[in-house]
């Protein structure tokens, strides 16, 4: 008896200690979102100020079409960075997510596993094919997972290279607009 009250305690502090795992992870991913949102606030008022100031000294119309270009492909390049910082921290924030529901699902199949052993003692005919076939599922499981898995991480892989191909073309197709007008 001594022993379960043990096991319960160390899985109770086990799901204590994921909580407040993912808690903190959630709590730093607002943080960094907010540092991104923030900074790049202010980066695009300062420098929407610093543009708006220079162009009031233009006359010429092609200069000024030439600056105003000149911001809008900036504005493209730094949405695009911010983007990817965004996409970064969700990434992580994922990966986090992913691991902890892991970790719980071994876990629970550990548990699982105990427990049709412990009954597997209780009553030996017979019950070690069950307990053997629960365990065969188990493994299986665990491969579908691991596939699933790798699968998962290809086409977030995939999908990250098309952004940045996407991002490098936006951008390269803005500097040429840039360049033309």
């Amino acid at each position: 008896m001594l022993k379960k009250n043990e096991q319960f305690t160390a899985e109770t502090q086990k799901a204590i200690d994921t909580a407040m795992d993912l808690v903190s992870a959630s709590i730093t991913s607002v943080e960094k979102l907010t540092h991104i949102q923030l900074e790049t606030s202010r980066q695009i008022l300062e420098e929407t100020s610093k543009a708006i100031k220079g162009l009031t000294s233009v006359s010429d119309p092609k200069e000024m079409f030439s600056r105003i270009n000149a911001m809008a492909t900036q504005a493209v390049e730094k949405n695009l960075a911010s983007a990817r910082d965004v996409y970064e921290v969700v990434n992580e924030v994922k990966a986090k997510i992913s691991k902890a529901a892991e970790d719980s699902m071994h876990n629970m199949q550990q548990a699982v596993i105990s427990s049709v052993e412990g009954a597997s003692q209780l009553n030996p005919n017979g019950s070690n094919f069950a307990a053997d076939a629960l365990k065969g599922w188990i493994n299986n499981a665990n491969q579908a997972l691991a596939a699933m898995n790798k699968v998962a991480a290809q086409v977030s892989e995939f999908a990250n290279n098309n952004i940045n191909a996407a991002t490098k073309a936006t951008v390269e197709a803005a500097k040429k607009t840039a360049v033309k007008k």
